[in-house]
């Protein structure tokens, strides 16, 4: 009887490390489509995974989990799709993490430039969004094990964070009746399949100021049966070596 009870323990304990792992799995997955969604602009696939608590949540390390996966990527189509006040409460249960604090923060100064005030309630408001990107500057080098990850979350943190403090100067020292401020985001819009302007990608690209269209050169790789048709390449004169 003993011997029975044992099995059947040892057979519950098996089955429920398989459906956790294939749960883990299968969120896992499900992550990967949202990230594949958001970099080919099919932000709507991604905004429907909804956050959940995954298994990697129990497990020590400190490896990022799939959890705080998931609600970066709900704060970079919130970003994307231009709901930057929605943007702090997806972000709100992973203040520790360097790229939601970051997300938060390009929200907090597209938010800013929505606002119509000047003077010192502007500079005030461009004070905060410092404080915000001081905030993921900081945790961009704690409880990450990836170098690679931290340098690129510390660059654009620090970076970013120039950038505001040179417009919150601007701001400062203007007149109040023509303060400077940095121009108004637009909520992006679709031109065909693509978005119109700044993507996760960057600046759409164009031809060279003053450049003449006949004279640019498109190369393109040969095809592998070209390649295979082409003669080999016969041995050049043997170089003299001088001096």
């Amino acid at each position: 009887m003993k011997t029975i009870l044992l099995r059947m323990l040892i057979a519950v304990v098996l089955a429920t490390a398989a459906w956790l792992s294939w749960s883990e799995s299968t969120l896992a997955a499900q992550v990967a489509e949202a990230k594949q969604a958001i970099a080919t602009f099919n932000y709507d696939a991604a905004d429907k995974l909804a956050p959940r608590a995954a298994l990697s949540d129990y497990l020590p390390g400190r490896t990022r989990r799939l959890s705080d996966d998931i609600r970066i990527a709900k704060a970079n189509v919130a970003y994307w799709l231009g709901r930057y006040d929605s943007v702090a409460a997806d972000t709100a249960n992973s203040a520790a993490d360097a790229d939601i604090l970051l997300a938060a923060a390009n929200a907090a100064f597209r938010e800013s430039q929505r606002d119509s005030s000047t003077g010192p309630a502007a500079v005030q408001r461009l004070d905060g969004v410092l404080q915000a990107y001081a905030a993921a500057l900081k945790a961009a080098s704690q409880g990450r094990d990836d170098p690679s990850a931290v340098a690129s979350a510390r660059a654009e943190a620090a970076y970013n964070y120039e950038y505001v403090a040179r417009i919150r100067d601007q701001v400062a020292r203007a007149p109040i009746a023509k303060s400077a401020k940095a121009p108004a985001a637009a909520v992006p819009r679709m031109g065909g399949d693509l978005p119109v302007g700044p993507t996760i990608h960057g600046g759409p690209g164009a031809p060279p100021p003053d450049a003449k269209m006949e004279e640019l050169q498109t190369i393109a790789p040969m095809e592998y049966g070209d390649r295979e048709a082409q003669p080999e390449a016969t041995p050049g004169a043997k170089r003299e070596r001088k001096g």
